[in-house]
């Protein structure tokens, strides 16, 4: 069955430069009211802005971010962050976040992520502000070049699927846990280029941290798009960091969506990515004992409020494992502000943890926390492609904070549930 009337067709219909072209599969053009930018991939698309005499067509509607190379670790990488913030110097540009955190934690924090927005950014993982409603993808420079220009992008209109999540999660099973069962059960490119519509019917609600890292992820199942519909969870957090109340989107009541899927959360036991894939998720006693040289929380996926208080509650009064390496990377400055105040980062501190300052950190092979070849790696990021994190023969497995945590304990992976007992 073909999707029609949606959350994502109701958001594109209201962007659409020409609503009466738009149809599933077609391409359209749509216009935009935010741009994700980072660091290397802005800097990118430098030459090509100043090839075409161009001027960014709102500046208002512009964020850009030095996440990656923060700060840089080698000369090229700081010519590269140097390029950028000419760049931003040079335009003018005035929503910019240097040093401050990942960028797509800094979108959802920022006031252009609301319900019904439509965003793109120069990273795949700008999905991860749909878990507020929004319609974020992420796109590649000569797309985003376009935007700056015009404020609008093509794109063609994705099929969808609508995920219902039900029953009650246990206190050890976070939201890495609930898409890496997703993932196992889509497959590889089970998504591709799909809209994931979620609609959180569970007993107490998804936690706001939990959607972000949801929607995060879906991108690695080939999805264009993971979008929660608004409910009384979303308004609270647009709220609090808006100062306003959210204004709602109207959902559609007769959608139709090319799949229907219904995920009880209620028995979910923490799930564990097996190399090469994230979506080679298996529950974490089928992996249990396998010995880590390092594990590592952080990232746009497991870096949150949430992440930290878990790990400090696993951690506390007790130290890591001999020779098993702790790296924590908050996911921005906010978040590590409210982690120093509640005590979570003395505590993790105290156990054996090297905290590094919000970034992308490890996760790309970037900086703060790569490992060697031949060694393996327990994270709570996003991916796990062979030499993600590090050199030729590297390993590593993706997992929940909870997971993590116990895991840092034993030097080996661990099921958390002992430590919830």
């Amino acid at each position: 069955m073909h999707s029609k009337d949606t959350y994502t067709h109701t958001i594109l219909l209201q962007h659409c430069v020409n609503p009466a072209g738009l149809a599933d599969g077609e391409y359209a053009e749509f216009h935009l009211d935010c741009i994700l930018g980072h660091d290397p991939t802005i800097a990118l698309l430098i030459d090509d802005f100043r090839r075409l005499g161009g001027t960014i067509w709102d500046k208002s509607r512009v964020l850009f971010t030095a996440d990656h190379f923060a700060p840089p670790a080698s000369e090229e990488r700081a010519g590269i962050l140097k390029k950028f913030l000419d760049f931003c110097k040079q335009e003018h540009i005035t929503n910019l976040e240097l040093f401050t955190g990942i960028c797509h934690q800094v979108l959802v924090e920022h006031p252009a992520a609301v319900p019904g927005a439509l965003i793109i950014g120069a990273d795949s993982h700008t999905v991860t502000a749909g878990a507020l409603g929004c319609f974020a993808t992420g796109m590649g420079s000569t797309d985003v070049l376009y935007g700056l220009i015009t404020g609008k992008i093509w794109m063609r209109v994705p099929e969808c699927f609508k995920i219902t999540l039900t029953g009650k999660p246990a206190p050890f099973i976070l939201g890495k846990d609930i898409i890496l069962k997703l993932l196992a059960d889509l497959g590889e490119d089970g998504a591709l280029y799909r809209s994931l519509e979620f609609v959180d019917h569970t007993d107490s609600g998804i936690s706001m941290d939990s959607r972000f890292s949801i929607s995060n992820m879906v991108v690695e199942g080939g999805a264009k798009a993971g979008i929660f519909i608004p409910d009384g969870i979303t308004a609270r957090y647009v709220e609090e960091k808006n100062g306003s109340p959210c204004e709602q989107l109207t959902v559609p009541d007769a959608a139709q969506y090319e799949r229907d899927i219904v995920c009880d959360v209620s028995g979910l036991s923490p799930m564990v990515a097996i190399p090469p894939h994230p979506s080679h998720a298996v529950p974490v006693t089928d992996v249990a004992g396998e010995p880590l040289d390092q594990v590592y929380i952080g990232s746009c996926t497991g870096g949150r409020l949430e992440d930290l208080k878990i790990a400090a509650t696993i951690l506390k009064g007790k130290k890591t494992a001999p020779f098993c390496r702790l790296i924590v990377i908050p996911s921005s400055n906010k978040i590590y502000l409210r982690a120093l105040e509640a005590g979570y980062v003395k505590t993790l501190i105290e156990a054996g943890a090297a905290i590094a300052n919000p970034s992308c950190g490890p996760c790309g092979k970037i900086d703060k926390g790569i490992i060697a070849a031949g060694e393996t790696c327990l994270a709570t990021s996003n991916r796990n492609f062979d030499g993600r994190m590090g050199g030729t023969g590297s390993r590593v497995f993706l997992c929940s904070t909870a997971t993590a945590a116990a895991s840092a304990l034993e030097g080996k992976i661990t099921d958390p549930r002992k430590y919830f007992n």
